[in-house]
């Protein structure tokens, strides 16, 4: 007996002394896709990313749904502070899309956890267009151009002044 516990004592100091090894301290992945540029109100922020999925209807192969984020902290804030946009287009072979449009969702909300309260903000497009160079139906770059308009939505309802939101992005279309 005096033998099995001298061996199982040394292989619990060992499985000890390598469960307790550090490593360094967690960084979050810094997340960008160089791939446009926002300007709300004057004020330039990157794209850090942009995504698409099929919107289900008749001409699903050149309906979208956009998905685009950019940063909009500032040098002087300490919490994240983005903008992201979700924009439907029902046909990116039409070239431009006039907002608002009927049957198409739009919602741009912008998350500033530097301020205490009212952290997220949704605006809606009341005038504006996007101009679509479609990627080829092979695939390739698409390339979105926006000139918005945008006011707060608060209970469903407008408020508030317009705001300006323009810029640009491209995305790859498989």
């Amino acid at each position: 007996m005096q033998r099995f516990t001298s061996l199982i004592l040394p292989a619990i100091t060992a499985v000890l002394l390598t469960a307790c090894s550090t490593s360094e301290e967690y960084e979050p992945p810094v997340y960008t896709c160089d791939c446009g540029t926002l300007v709300l109100d004057g004020d330039s922020l990157e794209v850090l990313g942009a995504e698409f999925v099929y919107l289900q209807q008749e001409d699903s192969l050149f309906s979208r749904r956009y998905f685009v984020t950019a940063d909009a902290q500032t040098a002087d804030e300490s919490e994240e502070h983005g903008v992201s946009l979700i924009l439907d287009v029902p046909n990116v072979q039409q070239g431009a899309v006039f907002y608002p449009a009927d049957g198409a969702f739009t919602q741009i909300d912008e998350t500033n956890f530097n301020v205490a309260f009212d952290t997220t903000q949704t605006f809606r497009i009341t005038n504006g267009v996007a101009s679509i160079m479609a990627a080829p139906l092979t695939g390739g770059e698409e390339t979105v151009t926006l000139d918005f308009l945008i006011r707060r939505e608060q209970n469903g309802e407008l408020v508030g002044f317009e705001r300006t939101l323009k810029g640009n992005f491209k995305l790859e279309i498989n």
